[in-house]
């Protein structure tokens, strides 16, 4: 593995869709300044067209962050080359591969984990790839589709293409996010990989960053999704920065405020920018002391002046 050792842990903000769309990235950024790399949720090709709801995404004015990565969803070379050529249009210098989104409807159709057991359809990507464009390619991956053995046949296929790291998240795609880890898939790439390795996969806390530092201390590159929406500290935490209560409130106070203010401007209407808003706080309830009935009062607020009198409450701590 060639994992450069950092004095810190870098940490990558995870692609989720639905969930880091443009507006979260680029207001997170502007609260929040841990995270060394944002990942753009996976877009797409249909009929040889990026699909509209993909484009805000991708435009570089909605992507100002310092370093920013568009990941792209393939079944072939073919599929690989356009992405890859509709992204340089745009200025992009760097994409990501996705082999590891575990959902049946996109694994059935040939794409994300369900590359995993055909080695040969993905070398046959990438070899058009670096053949043909000088993209820098990463590649975000589980440990298989449904054996975790699986992983033992892609990676003699990544160690022989220039990629600039691997993300790993050792489950394999049959578990979606739940059940235990697969730490031997994690250990069989930090011994084969020639590439550098980033930890990926239940990064919902400090102590875990410590828990998957002691196992693997080689390992200082770290991706974190669904625990940075339910902390947005956890980048700084995790690179062991602390803030009192009353920083914290500002900012999640701040966060927010913004993020409210940009739904109600990119988004149809009020009422999805609500939705929208509802939606957020399936994570963002975990920032309070009692997030199930946060939520659930927030779920239940009709209109934008009984969701904003939720929400004062629930920043007062005054929620009954």
């Amino acid at each position: 593995m060639n994992n450069e050792l950092q004095p810190h842990p870098v940490c990558y903000l995870a692609p989720l869709q639905g969930f880091t769309d443009f507006v979260y990235r680029r207001l997170y950024a502007q609260v929040f300044s841990e995270i060394d790399a944002f990942f753009i949720p996976y877009i797409s090709v249909k009929n040889n067209e990026v699909l509209r709801k993909y484009e805000k995404e991708v435009l570089p004015v909605n992507n100002p962050q310092t370093r920013v990565i568009p990941q792209v969803l393939a079944a072939s070379a073919v599929e690989m080359l356009f992405l890859a050529n509709y992204l340089s249009t745009l200025g992009y210098t760097e994409i990501n591969l996705n082999l590891g989104c575990p959902y049946p409807m996109v694994t059935k159709r040939g794409m994300g984990a369900g590359l995993l057991p055909y080695p040969e359809k993905i070398e046959a990507i990438l070899a058009a790839f670096f053949k043909n464009t000088n993209l820098k390619l990463s590649v975000k991956m589980r440990a298989g589709l449904v054996s975790a053995t699986e992983i033992e046949q892609v990676v003699p296929v990544l160690n022989q293409f220039p990629l600039s790291e691997v993300i790993l998240h050792p489950r394999v795609a049959k578990q979606l996010y739940a059940g235990d880890i697969i730490e031997s898939a994690f250990e069989f790439a930090t011994s084969a990989l020639k590439h550098r390795l980033v930890y990926n996969g239940d990064v919902n806390s400090a102590d875990d960053y410590h828990r998957i530092r002691q196992k693997f201390p080689d390992t200082s590159y770290f991706m974190a999704g669904r625990g940075v929406l339910m902390n947005p500290f956890l980048p700084a935490e995790i690179k062991n920065q602390h803030f009192s209560q009353t920083e914290r409130k500002e900012k999640l106070i701040e966060f927010h405020k913004l993020m409210l203010e940009e739904y109600l401007k990119v988004m149809d209407n009020p009422g999805n920018a609500l939705n929208k808003m509802k939606q957020f706080w399936i994570y963002f309830c975990h920032n309070f002391a009692e997030p199930k009935k946060c939520l659930k009062k927030i779920v239940k607020s009709n209109g934008l002046t009984a969701y904003q009198t939720a929400v004062n409450l629930i920043f007062h701590g005054n929620l009954s």
